[in-house]
């Protein structure tokens, strides 16, 4: 026999099904919710105890929530009034059991607020009932944020911060996501650079630039920069007049910065560089380029990213030997799978045992021994 509390649990998981039937002026009502009404071989007070609590929470007992069809059936002898069926009449009664009518009214309102600026995309909306709940005290925003790069014409020539939107000069950058998903569907195609993922340059906002920053690790090669370190503009970079026969993009600080030296090479902090790695450097391409980036899920993503545009790129310290080698480091680490069509097929391996064991191995926690006795082999 079902409990009130089995119900609940039951009645609660239809609720954004039911909200956007409702929002779409569909009828679901009277719903009957499929539940457990056998009685099993129990005596008396048995049947009682399961019936009693079923009764004194229904509409007939409370005057609002389910309903419940009985019947009679002989138990041992005895007429027992026993559950036939259960059901809501009315959507009030299911709000008012599941206790879910505020979270109702916030997504109504949140959908109105969005049908009111973009009629056209009313049915999206209305399909998207569990965002409108999750950004629904911010949704009044959200929308002035959507209607500004509606009605405005890109590219926009100032910065996120700058651009005249009556919201907190912060709340773009704090909300981007739900701001992303809504004018993704908003805008027309004219005004999106679907090619980007970055969120200034994919709606075509005024970006600060990004620096590279460089370390040259032989002092032949600083009498071309005259440096032993470089903070440059990606397209600085582009236009440097050298070639390294070796560049290693790093992903961590600590490991830029503690990176050996070697003969004809230069050393490029991850961070930074990987936001506009599609800008082509043409002096990569003459050189051997290798990706040192944690051995995890994201790790490998990255380089996945780098080799896409530059498919000569080579993993340095991502591969299971290094992986056994100091595998009492690894940490928990749990990720999505995503396709990573660019990856070598042991690369390809390694990226799966990591997801299948949670672990990733942070860059710090290869010894600078391992990292010097690896560059000899390259």
């Amino acid at each position: 026999m079902i409990t009130p509390k089995e119900l609940l649990e039951k009645s609660d998981k239809l609720f954004f099904k039911i909200v956007t039937a409702v929002l779409k002026g569909e009828s679901l009502f009277p719903l009957v919710i499929p539940s457990n009404k056998n009685i099993l071989n129990s005596g008396f007070s048995e049947i009682r105890d399961a019936i009693v609590p079923l009764y004194i929470n229904s509409k007939d007992s409370k005057g609002k929530g389910y309903s419940v069809e009985w019947k009679v059936k002989d138990i041992d002898g005895t007429k027992q009034k026993i559950p036939n069926k259960i059901f809501y009449d009315t959507f009030d009664d299911y709000l008012f059991f599941t206790k879910r009518d505020k979270d109702y009214l916030k997504i109504e309102q949140a959908y109105r607020q969005i049908a009111d600026s973009f009629p056209s995309d009313s049915l999206w909306a209305m399909n998207q009932t569990p965002f409108l709940l999750e950004y629904a005290d911010a949704m009044p925003d959200l929308v002035k944020v959507a209607r500004y790069f509606f009605d405005h014409t890109p590219p926009h020539n100032l910065y996120l911060r700058e651009l005249p939107i009556q919201v907190h000069s912060k709340f773009i950058e704090d909300n981007m996501k739900p701001i992303k998903k809504i004018l993704d569907i908003v805008l027309p195609t004219d005004k999106i650079n679907l090619n980007e993922n970055d969120f200034s340059a994919r709606y075509k906002v005024k970006r600060p630039n990004v620096y590279a920053q460089i370390r040259v690790l032989d002092d032949i090669l600083k009498s071309t920069s005259k440096f032993n370190e470089l903070a440059l503009t990606i397209d600085d970079a582009a236009a440097l007049n050298w070639q390294p026969d070796k560049v290693f993009i790093i992903e961590n600080k600590a490991c830029f910065l503690s990176f050996p030296r070697v003969k004809n090479s230069v050393a490029i902090f991850g961070e930074g560089f990987k936001s506009r790695v599609s800008k082509h450097i043409s002096w990569f391409s003459q050189s051997e380029l290798y990706c040192w980036f944690d051995m995890d899920a994201a790790g490998f993503e990255m380089l996945n990213m780098i080799r896409s545009f530059y498919s000569h790129a080579t993993s340095f310290l991502m591969d299971n030997n290094t992986y056994e080698r100091f595998g009492q480091f690894a940490v928990t680490n749990i990720s999505r799978r995503k396709e990573l069509p660019h990856l070598t097929d042991t690369e390809q391996n390694l990226y799966e045992l990591l997801l299948q064991d949670k672990k990733r191995i942070e860059q710090e926690r290869i010894e600078q021994n391992y990292v010097a006795q690896s560059l000899l082999k390259l």
